[in-house]
């Protein structure tokens, strides 16, 4: 079953002009059960296949576009999605403004309505929608459908990049790192291994994600392309691969993938020991069903552990 979910996010400025929602807003906002398009219901949170129509992808073709909000309910209960030039929800609030407020603009009640626009940040847990900022404004007419919202498929995929996670390496070192073995101590010139103890898919990728918006489907792919070992001594090393783990039953021997040899000891180091940071170099193309595609900056994790150099003391006996 693929299913568009909404995806959020700020993109820009606030609209001018827009006031804080107050506390107490009496807002009827309960999506209602035809909200969704046909062949599809409510989850409490987007709009799903019915079991009769599973393998249709739903999408409601209802997007704002500041803040960002994707397959939006094209209603909520008593407020409609209106895009260009408004952008927001709007609802008729007239039962609730006094004749002389000044939202009337000088009209009387039942000479057009007052409505409130209202913007939409989130959908959260249970399908309740997670409102904004707001404005009041008179028309003579009821604001009507407007075109969609032309997405930009590259914001899109922004969004989709923005949702992904990308968490820290765990570092795997021999000789062992302080944090897991205090008196943990290598040798100038023995050879030091580097891995990565917890590749995979949020640490390493890939993560391959896609969303539909505007009948265009964007699919952003990331994954890590090398990792910067910082060895604290001035040198840094690149893997592209997680590295191999080493065992005592190796012996002294070079790592086969990811190595270093320290020349001098860490006795003038902070805590006498080299800091190693391990920066996963991350990166992520996004393709567009239009054909258009693209490059992302994702975001670099890095990790630090901590090891001891010594040297070999001969002692000789005369």
């Amino acid at each position: 079953m693929s299913v568009s979910a909404s995806i959020t996010g700020v993109v820009g400025g606030l609209v001018a002009g827009l006031f804080p929602v107050p506390a107490d807003a009496d807002l009827d906002l309960s999506p209602a059960a035809d909200d969704c398009p046909p062949g599809s219901s409510w989850n409490g949170v987007f709009c799903v296949p019915d079991e009769d129509e599973l393998g249709e992808e739903v999408t409601t073709d209802c997007h704002q576009s500041d803040p960002l909000v994707l397959n939006a309910p094209c209603r909520i209960g008593a407020y409609q999605f209106v895009a260009s030039p408004y952008d927001c929800y709007i609802g008729d609030i007239s039962s609730d403004v006094p004749p002389n407020d000044p939202r009337w603009e000088g009209h009387s009640p039942g000479d057009g309505s007052v409505y409130r626009c209202i913007k939409l940040t989130a959908v959260g847990d249970g399908g309740q929608p997670t409102w904004g900022d707001y404005r009041d404004f008179w028309a003579a007419e009821a604001p009507g459908e407007q075109p969609p919202v032309v997405v930009n498929p590259e914001e899109v995929a922004q969004q989709l990049l923005d949702g992904m996670r990308f968490e820290p390496l765990e570092l795997g070192l021999a000789p062992r790192p302080l944090e897991q073995a205090p008196g943990s101590i290598g040798l100038v010139g023995a050879p030091v291994w580097m891995w990565v103890t917890n590749a995979g898919p949020t640490t390493w990728g890939p993560i391959e994600e896609s969303a539909t918006a505007g009948g265009i489907t964007v699919t952003v792919t990331a994954e890590v392309e090398s990792v910067t070992w910082d060895m604290g001594d001035g040198t840094s090393v690149s893997c592209e691969t997680p590295g191999d783990a080493y065992v005592p039953a190796l012996g002294v021997r070079p790592s086969p993938s990811c190595g270093h040899t320290y020349a001098q000891t860490s006795a003038d180091q902070p805590g006498t020991a080299y800091a190693v940071t391990a920066t996963a170099n991350w990166t992520a193309t996004w393709t567009a069903s239009t054909g258009v595609g693209g490059t992302l900056e994702p975001p670099r994790p890095a990790t630090t552990a901590h090891v001891r150099i010594g040297e070999r003391q001969v002692i000789e006996i005369g």
